[in-house]
């Protein structure tokens, strides 16, 4: 039973549950995951804490650890699904540890990040996951954080000594174009992101050593983009589809920029596959389900996040180990997007300016 006269103490409040003070103190301490911990045990021991006025000092508990048992994440765009599912994962893997997290969008500008890496240094963070815009800058606003414990993940910067986790970016684009060489496409363009970026770039020259490597155009000609918006995806598009020798078919390096190839596609009063084939990067819910469904590589995202999070709470609690780089493999995914012209098709129309468009 609890004491009446004033909020119990940890081991009053277990003693009442009939659980130990160690079960109770990880649920409070927001650990129950990482232990293990029934959903049902967790709700009961919140509920009596919450009815009984035990309050968890978590400052105290900062102090006594020296720690603010909290993270930073730092992410390029918090609207594009991509970035979106990995701070979910990240926000998960570090509740389970106990830890939260702090997230901040640069918005793919320099200085934005600058800004954002200096507030968690101001925030006093144990440690910081980064996906780095790509440019100097970045590199001097690392070396600002001193000690501080920091993994890259998506995008490195091969100037900094630091552990980082990516997907294996140029082996993705060299699959998406055997992909297309098999179906008897020669004539393959690029719809690019953030040209500098080490995804981008990576992603661009798997593109280029693929076509190379069958002895197919590869071409700066056939490179086209800049960002990784809809809206740069689909000026991007717009450009091939005027050109009167177009590509059959196109990688575009982010699902948001195959969205903006679809719209381009579809202003021209075109179609695909029939005119244009195309594949994307990053499997999203909706790219099962937009017409037609996108052949895309899938990258690991949910394992990206908890890999990221371990390495980094390794560094936290000491690991001195030399900065390790982890490269995830990829996968193809076949949907209906890609049309396969040794089947005897006729030919493709002549190319013919989008209507309707501004």
């Amino acid at each position: 039973m609890l004491d009446a006269h004033g909020p119990p103490s940890l081991k009053s409040l277990a003693a009442a549950l009939g659980l130990s003070a160690a079960t109770v103190s990880r649920v409070l301490s927001g650990q129950a995951e990482r232990y293990r911990i029934s959903r049902a045990t967790r709700d009961r021991i919140l509920a009596q804490a919450a009815s009984s006025g035990l309050v968890v000092n978590h400052l105290a508990r900062s102090l006594r650890l020296q720690r603010t048992l909290s993270i930073g994440l730092v992410i390029p765009d918090i609207s594009n699904p991509f970035f979106a599912m990995l701070a979910r994962e990240v926000e998960r893997s570090a509740r389970r540890h106990g830890y939260s997290v702090l997230i901040a969008d640069s918005e793919e500008d320099p200085a934005v990040e600058a800004q954002a890496l200096a507030l968690m240094q101001q925030r006093h963070v144990d440690g910081l996951i980064l996906a780095p815009v790509g440019t100097p800058a970045a590199v001097a606003s690392l070396s600002a954080l001193g000690a501080r414990p920091c993994v890259l993940i998506d995008r490195l910067l091969p100037e900094l000594a630091l552990p980082a986790i990516t997907s294996d970016h140029r082996a993705g684009a060299a699959l998406a174009v055997a992909h297309l060489i098999e179906r008897g496409h020669t004539r393959i363009a690029c719809v690019q992101g953030s040209p500098g970026t080490f995804a981008n770039d990576e992603r661009v020259a798997g593109w280029r050593g693929a076509l190379s490597e069958a002895r197919l155009p590869a071409g700066p000609e056939l490179v086209v983009g800049g960002g990784y918006s809809i809206d740069a995806g689909r000026r991007a598009a717009r450009a091939l589809l005027q050109r009167a020798e177009r590509p059959t078919a196109v990688v575009a390096l982010g699902n948001l920029l195959a969205l903006g190839v679809l719209q381009a596609v579809h202003e021209a009063r075109l179609a695909v596959p029939a005119d244009l084939s195309l594949i994307g990067f990053d499997d999203q819910p909706w790219a099962s389900v937009v017409d037609p469904p996108l052949t895309l590589i899938e990258q690991p995202i949910e394992q990206l996040g908890r890999e990221a999070l371990a390495l980094l709470l390794e560094r936290i609690g000491g690991d001195a180990a030399p900065a390790a780089r982890r490269t995830l493999p990829v996968r193809l995914i076949e949907r209906a997007s890609v049309r396969d012209l040794r089947s005897g098709d006729r030919p493709l129309p002549p190319a013919r300016s989008p209507q309707g468009t501004p």
